[in-house]
């Protein structure tokens, strides 16, 4: 049975590639690799992007190279970082360097190199009226793209409720984009159909999320939302949570085999248009 993390991160400065063993060491066999702002590297427009793009992509390679996890990439610009170009440019041009950070990413998508766009959103804080606006520009933005490039986004926003989920719904529908091609990581257990209106609920992995989403009966994704960060050691889950999470409620009847198969092989397979065996 594969163990799919729908949503983990690894930085050079962190634990890096351990962090993947001790995926694989759980008896993680899947992840999808999530590009997150490096801040080492320059970001002084849009096209900044692709060195850092680069970055995530060699995780991606040496991960591979280190262990037997089937690694796939979702790259994009970080919703947060319109701050940061606000602070530089204005905010005109900020928006327009992250429509150029959403192009690489499309670009890289077309090439073979990453599998989806993510995470893309807007703060998870409040913020001014304009940059709220502008980040849905964005946003919508790079649904539209990845429309184009036949991809899943990853969303990272405010914590949801079953009316933002409705309001995701509403702006993929106006790029043309598949509402089961919207992710929502960082979810609570909002499971059921008319809590994610179509959208796709990534629940992150503690105990009593993923128990009160099987209960529900409902579709979702496991992550962790491993930061790799060595001030904060294990946040937001530690990298073998998954696997090992999944295993404990599968030895206890709690997630059946079938609840397991949907998890970590159907939906990631049908959201992103991957092969997990």
């Amino acid at each position: 049975m594969p163990a799919f993390d729908n949503h983990f991160h690894l930085d050079p400065r962190g634990l890096y590639l351990e962090a993947a063993r001790l995926f694989e060491k759980a008896g993680g066999t899947h992840l999808m690799l999530t590009h997150l702002p490096y801040d080492d590297l320059p970001l002084s427009s849009g096209d900044d992007y692709a060195a850092a793009y680069a970055r995530t992509l060699e995780t991606a390679r040496l991960v591979r190279s280190a262990t037997e996890v089937t690694v796939f990439v979702a790259v994009g610009p970080y919703p947060v970082d319109l701050l940061r170009f606000d602070e530089k440019l204005g905010l005109a041009a900020a928006t327009v360097a992250m429509k150029r950070g959403m192009d690489l990413a499309a670009k890289l998508v077309r090439e073979g190199q990453a599998t989806a766009i993510g995470e893309i959103g807007r703060p998870h804080f409040r913020v001014a009226s304009d940059l709220w606006a502008a980040s849905n520009e964005v946003l919508a933005y790079g649904m539209e793209v990845a429309k184009d490039a036949e991809c899943a986004v990853i969303l990272h926003t405010e914590d949801p409720t079953p009316e933002t989920f409705a309001e995701f719904g509403g702006m993929a529908d106006a790029a043309g984009l598949p509402r089961a091609r919207v992710v929502k990581h960082h979810a609570p257990p909002l499971v059921l159909p008319e809590e994610t209106h179509g959208v796709v609920p990534s629940v992150l992995a503690r105990e009593d999320h993923v128990r009160e989403a099987l209960r529900k009966g409902g579709v979702f994704l496991m992550e962790t939302d491993y930061i790799d960060d060595p001030r904060r050691p294990g946040a937001v889950l530690g990298p073998a949570t998954v696997p090992r999470k999944t295993a404990k409620l599968r030895s206890v009847g709690t997630m059946t085999e079938e609840d397991a198969d949907r998890i970590h092989r159907q939906l990631p397979s049908r959201t992103y248009g991957i092969e997990i065996a």
